[in-house]
């Protein structure tokens, strides 16, 4: 039986390197990467060298739609 291999030819565009998901949002983005929502649930902490420090009040809860 012969073996049919298929070669793509097609090159991929400056556009579609430098953005590799045109056609997702991104909050599509996050909520496919189960990303910690900060919105009402943060913490600032004053480090006292002029920055600070941002951390969720509770970890398990993730954005959502």
């Amino acid at each position: 039986m012969k073996k049919i291999i298929r070669k793509h030819d097609a090159r991929l565009s400056r556009e579609i390197l430098s953005n590799p998901f045109p056609n997702d949002t991104i909050h599509k983005r996050l909520l496919r990467s189960k990303v910690v929502d900060y919105r009402d649930n943060s913490i600032l902490e004053d480090l006292g060298n002029g920055y600070m420090k941002i951390s969720p009040k509770d970890k398990n809860k993730l954005l959502k739609l």
